[in-house]
């Protein structure tokens, strides 16, 4: 099993302000836009901001069949919800946090 870090999410209260910060100050490219939600190419993994209040989030994709991957984290101990169709892309997630409560999502294919 392989997870690599896809994406870090940061809630924000003023999507615009922290768009344009991340954008014009650091120079970051826009890769994805949408309503609530600003994705810039950091590199090796996107930061993505997301209007709300909550916790930053690691996102993380697998390379084999999602099923795969939830089965040898549970084996490990890790919790996890249940597999669910991604709300935008074309593939399925889990959810999980880590033990001080830091949210995680894994992406991958199903099987």
């Amino acid at each position: 099993m392989t997870l690599r870090l896809e994406r870090i999410v940061i809630f924000v209260s003023d999507l615009d302000k922290e768009a344009a910060f991340y954008r014009d100050k650091l120079g970051l490219p826009v890769c994805e836009e949408r309503e609530g939600w600003v994705a810039f190419d950091a590199g090796s993994c996107e930061i993505a901001l997301h209007r709300g209040k909550r916790k930053p989030r690691l996102d993380f994709a697998t390379g084999e069949a999602l099923e795969n991957t939830y089965e040898q984290l549970r084996g490990r101990g890790v919790r996890l919800g249940e597999i669910k169709a991604h709300p935008v892309r074309d593939n399925s997630i889990t959810r999980g946090r880590d033990p001080e409560g830091n949210p995680f999502q894994i992406a991958g294919q199903k099987s």
